[in-house]
């Protein structure tokens, strides 16, 4: 009977540890300090840092993501696709999320731009005092299309926010695309 539990146990964390990853898939990029992250549901593909510490696929609500981050936790990347056609509400949710934290904001970006890929997508970019007491910022791009909206978000510190750093954020940016 105990055998036939654990095979039983085995069998279910092996399914539930299978239902996790379903996410996307990872392929080589021309550029060896990137991978192509395809999703099949929505469609969509995006060009992520190959050289992140984590990367970390899940489903939250119906929120599916992939986490990378970067120097120990203190950068952070994330590929989100939700249902829904309301990119606004999105973005409140987003600003909501990590109110608390933060203090002294300052508005970077809050509109609509055009994508290396000629897609229009909303930007949206603050900087403020985080609850480290360090300048902070928050980098988001969404992207809407039928019935989900995906989005693109980096969080840092301030002075982070260069050399690679800063490219990886371009190429994710500028490398989305629909398939």
């Amino acid at each position: 009977m105990r055998r036939a539990l654990s095979l039983g146990a085995l069998i279910l964390i092996f399914f539930c540890a299978v239902q996790a990853v379903h996410a996307g898939t990872f392929y080589l990029h021309d550029h060896p300090s990137y991978w192509w992250y395809v999703v099949d549901n929505p469609a969509f593909s995006v060009i992520v840092p190959s050289t992140g510490q984590n990367y970390i696929e899940r489903s939250i609500f119906g929120l599916d993501s992939l986490l990378i981050t970067f120097q120990d936790g203190t950068i952070s990347m994330e590929v989100n696709a939700q249902p829904g056609t309301d990119v606004e509400a999105v973005r409140s949710s987003l600003e909501a999320r990590y109110k608390p934290l933060v203090k002294d904001v300052t508005i970077l970006s809050n509109q609509e731009i055009t994508t290396s890929n000629n897609l229009k997508c909303h930007f949206y970019a603050y900087e403020a005092t985080g609850a480290n007491g360090k300048k902070v910022m928050l980098r988001a791009v969404f992207f809407q299309r039928g019935d989900y909206v995906v989005y693109l978000t980096y969080f840092l510190e301030s002075a982070q926010f260069r050399d690679d750093t800063r490219e990886y954020w371009i190429r994710a940016v500028n490398g989305f695309e629909w398939n």
